[in-house]
């Protein structure tokens, strides 16, 4: 019965799942301000890229 009580007043393992699940959160909203912002993302790169290549005498980059 001791034990038990132990078990029940030990909070280590809520405070892991509690990590756990603000880690889960802070990953699905990472990926979708990544899936929102794709499009935006994905044009900036590819003028980063071009600005790049014709800096360097590479054309167009692509």
């Amino acid at each position: 019965m001791r034990s038990i009580m132990q078990f029940l007043h030990d909070e280590e393992g809520a405070t892991a799942l509690e990590y756990g699940l603000l880690a889960a959160l802070i990953a699905a909203g990472i990926v979708t301000a990544v899936q929102l912002l794709q499009g935006s993302l994905n044009t900036a790169f590819t003028n980063v890229a071009n600005t790049i290549g014709s800096a360097a005498g590479g054309g167009s980059g692509s």
